[in-house]
């Protein structure tokens, strides 16, 4: 903790003596406003990375973070959400940086970093709101503290981002906490849970030190009381504040809800006769009746991939609409990175090219008038001393190298980034014969001294040997058409082998892998693998009553979340129970005797 106080000290000098302009930031019947009165809407994107073991903002192993920071202005977005972890605020080593691209960023620490993105975003006149996503950099948990991280601890870095970066002016709020969930209530009396009381705590100890910010607050997922039975989603309930109001000062409180389509998991009502004018009414249940009593509500995250005639794209329609019909303008958009499993990003895989659609989507809620945007700041805010020149040297693009091929499917890939410790590879199947390919696998030996600290755009199996397989989305291979995935990888040396004995097969299905020992009379919580099993009692229903049944993979806590179908009778018969993936879960497809 000393660090970080002589952090704050230096950062805080250097802050007010180069910018003493700080905006106060308030609420007034739902819209926010600046200093000067001036009404704001905020045309918001995700950029994570900082609440990873990565410390940093993804993408910087593909270029160069200025540049990144300029296309997020350009494509139209004028704020930034930056979620962040514990570890961050700890000044470790980050990872997954180009040290070509970023010669700038070289040396620097993890909380340095994380200082000098948020001094460019204010520099071209981004909003930042600050994020506590994670508290072990690794998953999202279900409530404020964990076992190893207290609620003092958490009070602690909330203060000390508050008070740190209270000298840049547009740095707009703190979301205290992301996606309360599981056990997480609100109202119940019982302060080990509720989500509200723990809020009210957060806010205090934020503006006690820097009065000038909004406080950003999320639902729960399911409350004991004052809540409707129709599911929610993670940090998406704000029903109980109606029976629970939050005693945060009104002119600083924000609700910020999540909400997500079919793309992440496949609610009930999604599969109703009237969806998606269905939604509407739901999303008015959970928070939108907020915004119609006049309070500041302010979408922390939505998005999915949005490809053409899907549910999906359904459902993101239909829920700019109704942002656009409640007049509920500001929004953080999930996410610009393009390595969330679930969504994609506003980026394509590339890191480079925009999703054009997906930005003709969000300029339906996206506004020109000028008092909603906020101008460049003329100077650097932390570094008074002119930098080096920025030019990043041309970067030659290695050619890919072939893997392997089978008939008319291939795979090859190409390392994208090399540094001390690390490395991003991407992979392409690609099909060269006149028939679409549908399903694909890769499977290979996995070297022992590599480890795999981030993958994208497929699912892995790991079992006798590494499996790629594809998802919802990218399942099929069109005629003369590929595929691409993402892998990052760590390790102390650099390898010599990336892929080990290869095997590929396109347009086939894979055999069952071999069923382990059955040792638990409910459901594993196993690897995503697909399959999932139980052991003795054959299942109350059949097939027609429990295939509709589905589970949930979250890639933040890596572990499945599998229905709660009651099993009787027969003991000594051993059953398997068969999960299909779709759509970022898994779908039960089959209650079966083992043979």
């Amino acid at each position: 903790m000393l660090c970080k106080i002589s952090y704050s000290l230096i950062f805080s000098l250097v802050l007010v003596f180069y910018n003493t302009t700080v905006n106060a930031f308030s609420v007034d019947k739902g819209q926010l406003y600046n200093a000067q009165n001036q009404p704001i809407v905020l045309q918001g994107v995700n950029w994570f990375g900082f609440e990873t073991q990565d410390h940093v903002v993804h993408g910087l192993w593909a270029r160069n973070w200025q540049d990144m920071i300029g296309q997020i202005k350009t494509a139209g977005f004028n704020a930034v959400r930056l979620p962040f972890c514990p570890g961050t605020l700890q000044g470790v080593t980050p990872g997954a940086i180009d040290a070509q691209q970023n010669p700038d960023l070289q040396g620097l620490d993890s909380l340095q970093l994380l200082d000098k993105v948020i001094a460019e975003l204010d520099k071209q006149g981004l909003y930042i709101l600050l994020d506590h996503h994670r508290p072990d950099c690794k998953a999202i948990s279900n409530l404020w503290y964990t076992d190893s991280y207290s609620e003092a601890q958490w009070l602690e870095d909330l203060s000390f981002v508050a008070q740190r970066y209270a000298g840049i002016s547009h740095v707009i709020g703190i979301d205290l906490k992301n996606e309360p969930h599981g056990e997480a209530t609100w109202g119940t009396g019982n302060v080990a849970t509720d989500w509200n009381t723990a809020a009210e705590k957060a806010a205090a100890a934020v503006l006690a030190v820097n009065p000038h910010l909004l406080i950003f607050v999320e639902g729960v997922e399911n409350n004991p009381q004052c809540s409707g039975a129709i599911n929610h989603w993670w940090g998406g309930n704000l029903e109980p504040q109606a029976c629970h109001p939050l005693a945060i000062p009104a002119d600083k409180l924000v609700f910020s809800p999540h909400v997500y389509g079919p793309d992440v998991y496949a609610q009930d009502y999604f599969q109703a006769a009237d969806f998606p004018e269905n939604l509407p009414a739901i999303w008015d249940a959970h928070f939108g009746y907020l915004a119609a009593q006049g309070q500041a509500v302010v979408p922390g995250e939505f998005g999915g991939h949005y490809a053409p005639g899907s549910a999906d794209q359904q459902w993101q329609d239909a829920f700019v609409s109704y942002l656009l019909n409640k007049n509920m303008r500001s929004f953080f958009y999930w996410s610009w990175n393009p390595n969330s499993g679930d969504t994609g990003g506003i980026l394509n895989d590339d890191w480079q090219t925009l999703r054009e659609d997906k930005l003709t989507l969000l300029r339906r809620l996206m506004t020109t008038d000028n008092s909603n945007t906020s101008e460049p700041v003329t100077e650097p805010v932390t570094d008074p001393a002119p930098e080096t020149d920025p030019q990043t040297p041309p970067v030659t693009t290695p050619d890919f190298d072939s893997l392997i091929q089978n008939g008319t499917c291939a795979a090859r890939y190409q390392i994208r980034s090399q540094w001390q410790q690390g490395m991003v590879v991407q992979v392409e199947i690609y099909n060269t014969g006149t028939q679409a390919l549908s399903p694909w696998q890769l499977n290979w030996q996995f070297p022992a001294d590599l480890r795999i600290d981030n993958y994208w755009n497929i699912a892995l199996q790991n079992q006798n040997s590494l499996s790629a397989i594809p998802l919802a989305w990218n399942n099929m291979i069109p005629a003369g058409g590929k595929i691409e995935f993402g892998l990052q990888l760590g390790f102390a040396q650099a390898p010599t082998h990336l892929f080990l004995q290869p095997d590929l097969s396109c347009g086939q299905q894979q055999s069952t892998p071999e069923i382990p020992p059955l040792t638990d009379s409910r459901y594993t919580q196993g690897h995503a693998d697909g399959i999932a099993y139980c052991q003795q009692n054959p299942a109350a229903c059949g097939l027609s009553q429990c295939q509709d049944d589905s589970a949930r993979y979250h890639p933040d806590s890596g572990a499945l979340y599998l229905p709660q179908v009651q099993l009787t009778g027969h003991a000594e018969q051993g059953w398997e129970v068969h999960m299909q993936q779709h759509n970022g879960l898994f779908e039960l497809r089959a209650i079966l005797p083992v043979e």
